[in-house]
C-alpha cells in the first residue's frame, strides 16, 4: 500500500525550492544590473576623460604628435592601482596613433591596439586588445582634428568584473544571514497558513469519526468550514450516507415485517401439532417450531435494536428495574429446576437506560442459561456501585475459542441448531450499546460470566425522583 503523504510537508519543500531558485534568480539579476550599471559608469568615465586628455596632445621638436602625460596624484590612489599611467597596475594606458595605424606614442601598459575607426569628433567605445596582449580593455577613441591624430585611451574590463564579485561577496557577508533567516520566516509562514486553512479539513474529519451506525439517521459532514477544493468529496460522502441509511431502513422494515408475517402461520402450525398424539416425530417438530418461534423474536429485536427508534434513555434506578425483570422471569426457570441468586439489588445505583433493553438483555441471558446449562446449576446477578451488572452461571462454560467470535451473529457454541440461533449475545452487545454501555465476557474459573457496564447519572437524586422510579 503506497503511503500517504503530508501535504505540509510537500508544500514545505515546494516554497523552500521556490524560495532559493527566487533569492539565487534575484542575485543573478542584481548581478547583471549591478553590471551594467557599472560598465556604463565606466564607459562615461572613459568618454569624458578621453576628451580632457585630448587637450594634452602637443607636437614635441621632432614634430610627432605625443601626449603630454598629466601628473599623477599626490596621494595614493585605491588599491589594487599604483598610478594612473604608471606602476606595475595602471588605471589607464593610450596610444596616439596616425591614420595608417602607427602609433606615435603609448603608455608603459594596457595602450590599446588596433587601427583607428574613422575620424569622429566624439568618442567612440569598444572593446578590444592591447599591444602587449595583456588582455581585453575598454577603449574610447577621439580623432583629434588639429594634430590629424586618434587618441586612444583603455581600462581593464576585468576590474569590472573584479569589483562585482567583490561587492556580491561583502553582500553575502553583510546580508547571507538575513536571507537565510527571510527563507526561514517564509517556510515557516507557508506551513502556518497550509495548517491552518487544512483546520476546516480536520474539523470534517472529525465528525466523520463520530457517524456510527447508531447516528447514521440524523449525523451528516458539515463542509461550511472546509475548503473549497474538498466540498464535492463531501457532498457525495453525504449522499453515500443517504443511500446507506436507506438500505438500513429498508432492510429493517423487511426483518420487521418478515417477522410480524411468520408469527401467524407458526402458532397456527403449533395448534395443529398440538391436537397430535404425542410421538418422536411430533415433539421434534414442536422443538423445531419453537427454536424457529424463537429465531422470529430474536430477528425482530436484532432488527428493532439496529433501528435505535424506540427507546428513549433515562435515569433509572439499576437495582429495582433489574429485580422487576427477575420477578416476571425468574420463576419459570426456578420452577424448572434453576437456582437464581441476586445481590446488591437495594444499591441506590442509577444509570442511563431503557428499561425494555434492560429487560431484552436479562431476559436473553436467562434464556441462554435455560439453553446450555443442565438443571440444577445456579444463576448470579450482582449488581455493583460502580454501574456494573454481573451475570455468571455454574453451567459448562463457553466453548473454546467462542470468546474470538466478539459476539458476531449467528455464531452458536454448538452444532445443535434447536439449541440456539446465535443471536442472543449478540442482541445483548448491541442493546448495551445503545445505552451507550458495554458488554463483556468475564473471566471465570466455571460456568461463563457476563460483565454489562453502565453509564452512571451523576445528577444528584431528589426524593421525588427516586419516587418516581419506584413506582
Amino acid at each position: 500500500m503506497r503511503r500517504a503523504y503530508r501535504l505540509d510537508v510537500r508544500l514545505a519543500i515546494v516554497v523552500t525550492v521556490i524560495s532559493a531558485l527566487t533569492l539565487i534568480g534575484a542575485g543573478m539579476i542584481l548581478s547583471m544590473e549591478f553590471t551594467r550599471g557599472q560598465f556604463a559608469i565606466e564607459e562615461r568615465g572613459l568618454s569624458t576623460q578621453v576628451e580632457e586628455w585630448a587637450g594634452l596632445l602637443r607636437r614635441d621638436p621632432g614634430g610627432t604628435v605625443v601626449l603630454d602625460r598629466p601628473a599623477e596624484p599626490s596621494s595614493a590612489i585605491d588599491p589594487p592601482y599604483t598610478g594612473l599611467l604608471s606602476g606595475t597596475r595602471p588605471v589607464y594606458g593610450y596610444t596616439v596613433t596616425d591614420a595608417t595605424g602607427t602609433v606615435l606614442d603609448r603608455s608603459d601598459a594596457n595602450a590599446p591596439a588596433g587601427r583607428p575607426g574613422p575620424a569622429d569628433p566624439e568618442p567612440v567605445l569598444s572593446t578590444g586588445p592591447t599591444l602587449d596582449g595583456t588582455g581585453p580593455v575598454l577603449i574610447a577613441e577621439l580623432f583629434v582634428p588639429e594634430f590629424g591624430a586618434w587618441l586612444r585611451l583603455a581600462r581593464s574590463r576585468s576590474d569590472v568584473t573584479a569589483l562585482t564579485n567583490t561587492f556580491f561577496a561583502q553582500s553575502l557577508e553583510e546580508l547571507g544571514w538575513a536571507a537565510l533567516a527571510m527563507l526561514v520566516v517564509m517556510v515557516i509562514t507557508a506551513v502556518g497558513i497550509v495548517r491552518f486553512s487544512l483546520l476546516g479539513l480536520r474539523r470534517v474529519a472529525a465528525q466523520a469519526e463520530r457517524i456510527t451506525f447508531d447516528n447514521l439517521g440524523h449525523q451528516r459532514l458539515s463542509g461550511s468550514s472546509a475548503p473549497a477544493e474538498v466540498q464535492p468529496l463531501i457532498a457525495a460522502v453525504n449522499h453515500a450516507l443517504d443511500g446507506i441509511r436507506a438500505g438500513a431502513v429498508a432492510q429493517r422494515d423487511f426483518s420487521i415485517h418478515a417477522a410480524h408475517e411468520l408469527r401467524t402461520p407458526l402458532a397456527d402450525l403449533k395448534l395443529r401439532l398440538e391436537g397430535l398424539a404425542s410421538g418422536p416425530d411430533r415433539d421434534a417438530a414442536m422443538q423445531d417450531i419453537d427454536a424457529m418461534a424463537r429465531l422470529i423474536e430474536q430477528l425482530l429485536q436484532i432488527a428493532r435494536l439496529d433501528g435505535s427508534t424506540d427507546f428513549s434513555l433515562q435515569s433509572l434506578n439499576l437495582g429495582e428495574t433489574v429485580a422487576e425483570v427477575l420477578q416476571e422471569a425468574a420463576p419459570r426457570l426456578v420452577s424448572a429446576g434453576w437456582l437464581i441468586e441476586a445481590d446488591g439489588l437495594d444499591l441506590p445505583v442509577h444509570i442511563i437506560g431503557d428499561s425494555t433493553l434492560i429487560a431484552l438483555i436479562i431476559r436473553n441471558l436467562l434464556d441462554n442459561v435455560r439453553k446450555h446449562t443442565p438443571v440444577g446449576s445456579t444463576v448470579t446477578v450482582t449488581i455493583s456501585n460502580d454501574g456494573t451488572l454481573l451475570f455468571a452461571d455454574t453451567g459448562p462454560g463457553l466453548p473454546p475459542g467462542f470468546a474470538c467470535s466478539g459476539f458476531a451473529r449467528f455464531v452458536r457454541g454448538n452444532d445443535d441448531a434447536r439449541s440456539g440461533s446465535g443471536l442472543g449475545l449478540s442482541i445483548c452487545e448491541t442493546a448495551m450499546q445503545r445505552m451507550g454501555g458495554t458488554f463483556s465476557l468475564e473471566p471465570t474459573g466455571s460456568g461463563a460470566a457476563f460483565r454489562m457496564a453502565f453509564r452512571l447519572d451523576q445528577r444528584p437524586q431528589s426524593d421525588e425522583h427516586m419516587g418516581t422510579h419506584r413506582s
